[in-house]
C-alpha cells in the first residue's frame, strides 16, 4: 500500500491585492483526534476570521477539496452547517464584519473519515468580501486519521449514531449512561430551533425520533451529560 505523507500547513493568500481586508488563522493546522475540537464525532477545527481593513466589509467563506481519501466528507459551517455539496456559503449569511472585528469561532471546518481508516484529507478554506471577491484570502488545513489514532475516553460510545440517516419517518440512538450520570437530548435544526427536547432516565435503552411531520433539511442531537455538552449527532431528514 503507498504511504501517504502529509506535510504542514501551507497558509497563502488567493487572489489577494495590496488592498487584502482580511486574515485567516485555523486553530489547528494538521488536524487528527488528538486535537480536533469537533463535538460531532469527525475531525473539525476553527478558523479565526478578521477585517484588518478601515472599511465594514461582508464576508463569505468558502472550501476547495485539494485531495482526500475516497469514501470520505467533509464540510463547514460559517452562519449554519452545510452539506458536503456547498463549496460557497450562501448569499444571505454573509456576515458584516466592522474594522478590526475577529470571529474566532463561526468559520468551523469539518472531516469525517466515515470510519475509513487511514484517512487523510487537505483542504483550501477562504473568507472574501461578498462585493469584491478578488479581495480574500486563503488557508490549507491537512487532516489525519491514523490506525494507531486511540480516543481514550469512556465516555465516547454513551450515544450511538443516529439510525437509520438519512430518514423520512422515525430514527433512533441507541445509548448507555453510567448509573451516576444524567443526560439530555436536545434536538435542533440548522437555525438552532429546538425540535425536541428529552431527559434520560434510565441508564441503557433507545432514544426514539419521529420526523414524519417535519421539513427535509439537516438536524443536530445536542447530547448533554451531567449538564455539559458532550457530543452532537447529525440527522438528515430526506423524504
Amino acid at each position: 500500500m503507498k504511504k501517504l505523507i502529509f506535510f504542514s500547513l501551507v497558509l497563502f493568500s488567493f487572489q489577494a491585492s495590496s488592498q487584502q481586508s482580511l486574515t485567516l488563522t485555523p486553530h489547528e493546522y494538521n488536524v487528527n483526534v488528538n486535537n480536533s475540537t469537533s463535538l460531532l464525532g469527525d475531525l473539525g477545527t476553527d478558523i479565526a476570521v478578521k477585517n484588518i481593513s478601515n472599511n465594514t466589509i461582508n464576508v463569505g467563506v468558502s472550501r476547495n477539496l485539494i485531495s482526500s481519501t475516497d469514501g470520505t466528507i467533509n464540510y463547514f459551517c460559517w452562519q449554519a452547517c452545510y452539506g458536503s455539496s456547498t463549496d460557497i456559503s450562501p448569499a444571505a449569511h454573509a456576515s458584516s464584519f466592522s474594522p478590526g472585528h475577529e470571529e474566532l469561532t463561526k468559520f468551523q471546518v469539518h472531516f469525517d473519515n466515515q470510519s475509513i481508516i487511514p484517512a487523510f484529507a487537505s483542504i483550501k478554506y477562504c473568507a472574501f468580501n461578498v462585493d469584491n471577491i478578488s479581495d480574500s484570502t486563503c488557508v490549507t488545513v491537512n487532516y489525519s486519521v491514523e490506525p494507531t489514532s486511540i480516543i481514550d475516553d469512556e465516555q465516547i460510545r454513551l450515544f450511538t449514531d443516529f439510525y437509520p440517516n438519512p430518514t423520512s419517518t422515525f430514527s433512533y440512538l441507541n445509548y448507555s449512561i453510567l448509573p451516576s450520570k444524567t443526560a439530555e437530548v436536545i434536538v435542533t435544526d440548522i437555525l438552532g430551533t429546538v425540535i425536541k427536547n428529552k431527559k434520560i432516565q434510565n441508564n441503557k435503552g433507545i432514544f426514539k425520533l419521529d420526523v414524519s411531520n417535519i421539513p427535509n433539511g439537516l438536524y443536530f442531537a445536542n447530547i448533554y451529560v451531567d449538564e455539559k455538552l458532550h457530543s452532537i449527532k447529525r440527522l438528515l431528514v430526506r423524504k
